[in-house]
């Protein structure tokens, strides 16, 4: 063999080994976005970097790692390029625009294709999604509505609307399998469907079940552990706000076994009536971090308590309430923050405050 033959193998082996160690370029794609609804993009590997060009465009990483929520965060944008690296070495590029109408609510890599169903809210009444699997994230583009698992139960996810001001949003419901289920959500003063049922199947079948989550923990001793604490004294009184005649404050952190206990006093300073609909926790980005892509992540309890142990939560003028949710442990960075909302059924006064990471890591210990 000639030796400019040996040479010319030993290079373009030397250039297949190379090509599997780095990024291939794949070809860019278009991709729309708006602030009123979330757009997923869904890979075959595992997403390992992610960069915004510009910050007007928040994204989420969801539960699946292969898994990305994009939404813009102010009404119009320059057009900008997200490009994402995954973990079999594939580089892509997406050239962003703003547009009213998206084309899609979902892009997959494989070119799969995800229905998108269209469905009412309204604040009245609450809408229920059942599911033939875990669901693992759930994905709202608008703050006028919620949703949120059913007490503890991992398939079943209950919806409804803060406020019926709002223009179409989007639903994601995306499950452990990975199948992601869309909605276009509309404001409808009374919804014709209360039940959806997400599953191949036409109905949900006799076989069909909830699927509850583990915990160290049972309901039973997290129902005593808040009695006792809403009995202590408060150790934090400078966490909260005080507006529109209402308290929302938070009392104090604790810890055991692997959960967190948040205790949330609520007291009602006006003269109207404040019926407590939803208290939401969520992590966030800092507004002065340095971070391109503006994260939000919502947290679920695992159990919920009320002091005054009714169904409506009703506070009439000067009445107080001691609230404490349960989560499993967590820390957060310190670029990051826990917020806390509170919303008001039929009604405008919604309050939230902050908690810093710091103010985490003092839990005290219970036992």
């Amino acid at each position: 063999m000639k030796i400019r033959n040996v040479k010319f193998i030993i290079c373009f082996a030397c250039l297949l080994a190379l090509s599997s160690c780095v990024a291939y370029a794949q070809t860019s794609e278009r991709l729309l976005l708006n602030d009123t609804q979330s757009v997923i993009l869904s890979f075959s590997s595992e997403i390992k970097y992610v960069d915004f060009g510009i910050g007007a465009i928040k994204g989420q990483r969801l539960s699946s790692p292969k898994m990305l929520s994009l939404q813009s965060v102010k009404p119009e944008f320059s057009e900008s390029t997200i490009s994402v690296v995954t973990s079999d070495g594939g580089y892509h590029q997406f050239s962003v625009s703003y547009a009213r109408k998206l084309d899609r609510l979902v892009w997959q890599q494989s070119g799969h294709s995800f229905e998108t169903d269209s469905i009412g809210f309204s604040t009245e009444k609450t809408t229920h999604f059942i599911c033939d699997e875990r669901i693992s994230d759930i994905v709202v583009s608008s703050e006028s509505v919620i949703a949120e698992y059913a007490e503890k139960i991992e398939n079943i996810v209950k919806a409804k609307a803060v406020d019926m001001d709002f223009t179409e949003a989007s639903m994601h419901l995306i499950t452990q399998s990975g199948y992601i289920y869309t909605f276009i959500v509309k404001p409808e003063v009374s919804p014709q469907r209360l039940s959806v049922v997400l599953s191949s199947e036409a109905e949900i079948t006799q076989s069909s079940q909830a699927i509850f989550k583990s915990n160290s923990v049972n309901d039973d001793q997290m129902r005593k552990f808040a009695e006792k604490l809403t009995k202590e004294k408060p150790s934090m009184n400078d966490i909260g706000v005080i507006d529109l005649k209402m308290a929302f404050a938070m009392s104090g952190i604790y810890s055991f076994n692997d959960l967190l206990a948040f205790k949330i006093d609520v007291v009602n300073m006006g003269k109207i009536d404040y019926v407590i609909d939803f208290i939401k926790g969520y992590i966030k980005d800092k507004p002065n971090s340095k971070a391109m892509a503006v994260q939000e992540e919502e947290l679920t309890p695992v159990y919920t308590y009320f002091s005054k142990k009714t169904d409506s939560q009703v506070l009439s003028a000067g009445e107080s309430e001691t609230i404490v949710l349960f989560y499993t442990r967590f820390t957060i960075p310190h670029k990051r923050i826990l917020h806390f909302e509170m919303f008001e059924r039929n009604g405008g006064r919604h309050l939230s405050f902050p908690v810093s990471s710091k103010e985490i890591l003092k839990a005290k210990a219970i036992y």
